[in-house]
């Protein structure tokens, strides 16, 4: 079973909506797959949004993402210009080998360096679905570059 690790922002009602489309694409896959969605695991023994707590919810993001086979990053967000810490959470599984699966609907230019970092690049729900996740085939980016 691979262990997916979701990358995407969910600050806003759209992002989490399409999150959770996202989410239930990877959870009808045919091929056994076990998702940790951050925006699921915010808990921390400390309070809210205070600097304690964004360090116990940092680390315990960066050791699911350092346990994960492979990373999910959904990237349709401001015209083509990738959330910070999906942009972070894509370089952080760069340098620790772990492949990533872009996932872009909306059509937009898009930064080389995220890219160019990952294993595949797929931009509809067909294509995520059809994906193999043993099989791990590159597919490159086709569009536009900022």
């Amino acid at each position: 079973m691979k262990y997916v690790y979701l990358a995407r922002p969910f600050f806003s009602n759209e992002p989490i909506a399409r999150l959770k489309q996202v989410e239930s694409c990877l959870a009808e896959d045919p091929q056994p797959l076990a998702v940790y969605a951050p925006r699921l695991y915010q808990e921390s023994s400390s309070e809210p949004y205070t600097p304690e707590w964004a360090r116990e919810v940092f680390e315990k993001d960066m050791l699911e993402l350092t346990r994960a086979d492979v990373v999910v990053a959904v990237l349709d967000d401001h015209e083509g210009i990738a959330d910070p810490g999906t942009a972070f959470e894509i370089g952080a599984a760069h340098v620790r080998n772990k492949p990533v699966i872009a996932f872009q609907e909306k059509a937009a230019a898009v930064n080389l360096m995220l890219t160019e970092s990952v294993q595949a690049y797929l931009t509809d729900l067909a294509a995520r679905t059809a994906y193999d996740f043993e099989a791990m085939a590159h597919r490159a980016f086709v569009g536009d570059y900022i």
